[in-house]
């Protein structure tokens, strides 16, 4: 995506989230909402300010170039999503079990529809990723 449709995009966001925090203050929308607008506007302005520091600061856009190129950080990266996602689902699992016996069956019934519906998702990818290479 190029730096212009990054910028509507995050513009947009921006503005969605400015919406949704006026409505959840004026009390026409629940309290969520208002949070998930202030959140849409917190990651968004981040987002923007990050980009015209990438536009306006040429030693700051080589770094993030070269880190965006460099193998040994994306199998990093790879690496790391690939045990923060084996670990949710061993907390989730556990989780599962432990809220079984204290009576919490519903919460319990969620954390393994969670497991399945990661596990479907995995196979998923794995099957587009395999007929890629």
């Amino acid at each position: 995506m190029s730096n212009q449709k990054k910028n509507v995009w995050y513009i947009a966001l921006l503005i969605i989230g400015a919406a949704l925090y006026a409505a959840g203050c004026l009390e026409y929308i629940d309290s969520f909402w208002s949070g998930m607008g202030g959140a849409l506007i917190g990651v968004s302005a981040v987002r923007l300010m990050l980009l015209v520091r990438y536009k306006k600061d040429p030693e700051y856009a080589k770094h993030v170039d070269i880190s965006n190129e460099d193998e040994r950080l994306r199998f990093i990266a790879d690496k790391a999503r690939s045990r923060a996602f084996f670990f949710s689902i061993l907390l989730l699992c556990a989780l599962g079990i432990i809220l079984r016996p204290l009576g919490c069956v519903g919460e319990s019934q969620m954390c393994f529809y969670t497991v399945c519906g990661m596990e479907v998702i995995y196979l998923i990818c794995h099957f587009i990723t395999n007929r890629e290479f």
